[in-house]
């Protein structure tokens, strides 16, 4: 991590550094939890202030973003991370009517504003990332078709959202950045939301939860971090 952190601003730096350890502290106090209750408990729940847990990597990465140049880029950046640092708190709180819906919502607006961001850093048009491209396409086709007799009235909210989702990872893969953390950053995302769909709509939620976190809190440093490192000019 040090490595990464060390082609940033220095007052990026520290808050970037700050938002991946509450990431990875919050990991391992779920991975603690799994350890102690039996098979198949939902994690949520059983951390106390667990909403502000989950909330603080992607608030305290809003904070790193905040000191990010030029300055419409760090608009869209902060904005993405705040709608990210809602949808957690949303998610965490599965008692909450709202609490999926509202995550999902959250989390689209995240992805819009991911996607302003990285649309007008032009097009990386090399042939690995164009076949990446087409890989999260028919990923997000797959996914779709699968999800499709299950989702009852989520139908077009979720076929819109995985279709942001997809335009997201292939704007971070096709922009042109000094190192590949954000295009990785971005497939981490998708990795992380489809299994987030695969255990809403597929199978048990309980079978995915230490997957989840830990591939959206490495989507969320990497994009980050994709996006502010090497780029002082």
């Amino acid at each position: 991590m040090s490595w990464i952190a060390m082609r940033m601003p220095p007052r990026v730096r520290e808050w970037w550094v700050a938002g991946a350890l509450a990431g990875i502290t919050y990991g391992v106090l779920l991975f603690q939890v799994w350890l102690e209750v039996p098979a198949g408990t939902p994690l949520t729940g059983q951390i106390a202030y667990q909403p502000l847990w989950k909330a603080a990597m992607a608030l305290l990465l809003a904070r790193a973003a905040w000191f990010h140049q030029p300055r419409v880029e760090r608009r869209w950046l902060v904005t993405a991370l705040l709608f990210s640092a809602l949808g957690d708190l949303l998610l965490a709180l599965p008692g909450l009517r709202i609490s999926f819906v509202g995550g999902l919502a959250a989390f689209l607006m995240a992805h819009l504003a991911y996607l302003r961001l990285f649309v007008p850093l032009g097009a990386d048009l090399r042939a690995s990332r164009l076949v990446g491209c087409g890989i999260v396409l028919g990923a997000a086709g797959a996914l779709l078709g699968r999800f499709w007799p299950n989702l009852g009235a989520l139908v077009w909210p979720v076929t819109g959202y995985i279709g942001v989702l997809a335009a997201m990872a292939c704007a971070a893969l096709l922009a042109r950045l000094p190192t590949p953390w954000a295009a990785i950053g971005a497939l981490c995302f998708v990795v992380s939301d489809a299994l987030i769909g695969t255990a809403r709509f597929l199978s048990p939620f309980e079978t995915y939860q230490l997957a989840i976190w830990w591939t959206y809190a490495i989507a969320q440093v990497l994009l980050v971090a994709g996006l502010v490192a090497g780029r002082e000019a």
